[in-house]
């Protein structure tokens, strides 16, 4: 078997470059603004159209029937 020496100097990893000041971020712009705007009012109406249709009035029964009977399917 032919097994190569190993290296006599392995060289070390470089140190990490020392971090650098970040620039304080810069406000967002009104194009930017607008886009958030129209999402939170989206959001907003899908929200309240959920709410507002998943909740629908008990019909008040009929006149001519007792309530707290089944109604067939026939009347319907």
């Amino acid at each position: 078997m032919n097994r190569s020496p190993a290296p006599a100097f392995v060289p070390s990893p470089a140190p990490a470059p020392a971090r650098r000041h970040r620039a304080r971020p810069q406000p967002p712009s009104e194009e930017r603004l607008r886009r958030r705007l129209a999402a939170a009012l989206l959001g907003a109406g899908a929200l309240a159209a959920t709410l507002l249709t998943s909740v629908q009035p008990a019909a008040p029964p009929a006149p001519d029937r007792e309530p707290g009977h089944a109604s067939s399917d026939l009347a319907q």
